[in-house]
């Protein structure tokens, strides 16, 4: 039977989310079913990055955090605080899940505007 291992593939992601800040993301919250804690033997790891800004469009971001090195595929949803806070007052599920579920693993050591 095909297992995950889940401890040594949070401890991955935590690498990753510290070389995500690195990169220049403000935070980087683990959602979905490693979040969550329902994943199976073939979950990829969804994972939020909010950024100050970007002159990207999301889709053109999401390069720029794959990293085909982790133990798991990871599906990056990178975002702008301006994007994530009108995607909040919309009520994204994927806002709703970072605040209700999500993993903050990393946040880079300057505030967020409030």
């Amino acid at each position: 039977m095909l297992r995950l291992d889940y401890g040594s593939v949070l401890e991955a992601l935590k690498s990753y989310a510290g070389r995500a800040v690195a990169k220049g993301a403000l935070l980087v919250v683990l959602v979905g079913s490693l979040a969550r804690g329902d994943y199976t033997a073939y979950s990829d790891s969804d994972v939020l990055v909010v950024l100050e800004s970007s002159d990207k469009k999301p889709h053109e971001r999401i390069p720029d955090f794959l990293d085909p090195t982790l133990p798991v595929d990871v599906d990056p949803f990178v975002y702008t605080l301006d994007e994530i806070t009108r995607l909040a007052y919309e009520g994204s599920r994927i806002v709703q899940e970072a605040v209700e579920r999500g993993s903050c693993w990393q946040a880079a050591r300057t505030s967020l505007r409030g």
